[in-house]
């Protein structure tokens, strides 16, 4: 049985990989990282099956305690509680401690275009890790997803059961979107096939679409008119603040390097907008008189 250590286990990059590798055929005995092992979220985790662990990815202290006898670690981090500087050194912390302790397997879930030189903090702060990661000589692979279709559930859903797309795309733009499952699907296939992805950069996406097909993909499965609506970047600016803007106007000049049918070549299969609809609860359509 290998032993794996998840970060963000009750989070929804953590959580996809736990669901993974507990459907996955081998035996896998997880430990999912938290800092509350007493919350619901955890019990609900230790209720299947894994153990949760608590910690703080910054204490360097205890990370090597959990990395010790670890054959795997999934790092994940985020910039939206503490900012980017706390986000670089969160992963840096669980890297060092990784190598220290000898994991044979490291997946960092990093960005897409991490490396492009975006000027965007929160890009710029995962492509640190990355290169850290890369100065250590872990075996490692590095997932790089782009934007989630999950946010529009997180960030528009009120909206768009109001009948609105609203976004600051530009006309003819495309975005492309990862179904966050798909996410712990390609680590669990990493993982079991060290062989073909020790040392790798896989970039997920699953679609590219514009903000007209977006709102038609929503018009076809809710069975109502969703209209797009083209948000002044400035306008946006003031409501989202400057790292988001900046990042769609990124979106809107250069955009994600994807290549979805490269990934199935690999033997990764990723989640199409239309299919990530038709299996939301988040999406499930209205019924006719309720409208």
């Amino acid at each position: 049985m290998r032993k794996i250590l998840v970060t963000g286990a009750t989070g929804t990059q953590g959580g996809a990989v736990i669901d993974h590798l507990l459907a996955d055929g081998q035996d896998w005995e997880i430990y999912g990282l938290t800092r509350d092992a007493s919350s619901a979220g955890a019990e609900a985790l230790a209720g299947r099956g894994v153990t949760p662990v608590e910690g703080d990815m910054t204490d360097a202290t205890r990370m090597a305690e959990l990395c010790e006898g670890m054959d795997a670690v999934y790092c994940v981090t985020t910039f939206f509680e503490d900012g980017t500087e706390v986000e670089t050194e969160q992963g840096i912390t669980l890297a060092e401690a990784a190598a220290d302790a000898g994991v044979e397997h490291f997946v960092y879930s990093s960005v897409g275009s991490a490396d492009a030189d975006t000027g965007l903090e929160h890009f710029e702060s995962k492509y640190a890790v990355e290169q850290r990661i890369d100065e250590l000589g872990l075996p490692a692979t590095i997932v790089r997803p782009v934007f989630f279709m999950q946010n529009f559930e997180y960030m528009m859903h009120d909206d768009i059961v109001d009948g609105r797309l609203a976004m600051p795309l530009e006309d003819g733009v495309s975005l492309a979107v990862v179904d966050a499952d798909d996410i712990g699907a390609a680590v669990v296939t990493a993982l079991t096939h060290p062989d073909r992805f020790a040392g790798e950069v896989v970039t997920l996406a699953g679609d590219d679409l514009t903000l007209e097909t977006f709102a038609a993909a929503f018009s076809d499965h809710l069975g109502f008119d969703v209209e797009p609506i083209h948000l002044d970047i400035e306008d946006y600016r003031g409501m989202a603040g400057d790292e988001m803007a900046d990042m769609f106007q990124w979106f809107n000049d250069v955009g994600y390097d994807t290549d979805v049918p490269a990934l199935a070549q690999r033997g990764i299969e990723t989640t199409t907008f239309e299919e990530y609809l038709g299996r939301s609860e988040a999406w499930r359509p209205a019924p006719a008189a309720s409208r």
